[in-house]
């Protein structure tokens, strides 16, 4: 839904509740039960999504015993959020990029993102990895992963 009646907002930032939000909509899924996170309280809109997500390996939090939602979702969180619900699938794409470093915990996920045409860097040369997702962004990479 939007952010309002008649708005989306879709060049606001996008936090980690409604990316996961977002994500668990569009895979039709369900969860039963509340979420193991001290800062995601049961009856929170995201909380079904969240459990989901930590049910299916799709996000481990934060820490241990937080998710953050309320903090901007990053296209390096985006990216390993969608290839995890996509079962992590191997990429063949050599990585074009200065700022996704070999051993980072979302390089796979965004040469994946790349090569299935789900986002492209933010350069020829750059990714952005730290960078948060708008919601239009967000919602864009979804509909691209999903169809």
């Amino acid at each position: 839904s939007g952010t309002g009646a008649d708005r989306f907002s879709p060049h606001a930032a996008c936090t980690r509740a409604q990316g996961m939000t977002f994500l668990f909509r569009a895979s039709k899924a369900s969860a039963d039960g509340a979420p193991a996170f001290s800062d995601v309280a049961a009856d929170a809109y995201y909380a079904e999504a969240v459990k989901w997500a930590t049910d299916n390996g799709i996000t481990n939090g934060t820490t241990s015993s937080t998710f953050s939602p309320g903090s901007g979702c990053t296209r390096a969180q985006i990216v390993t959020f969608l290839w995890r619900s996509q079962k992590s699938p191997d990429a063949a794409a050599a990585n074009p990029f200065t700022d996704v470093a070999a051993d980072a915990y979302y390089t796979s996920a965004v040469l994946w993102a790349v090569e299935k045409s789900i986002t492209g860097g933010t350069s020829a040369a750059t990714f952005s990895p730290s960078a948060n997702c708008t919601r239009a962004q967000i919602v864009t990479f979804i509909y691209r992963c999903m169809k």
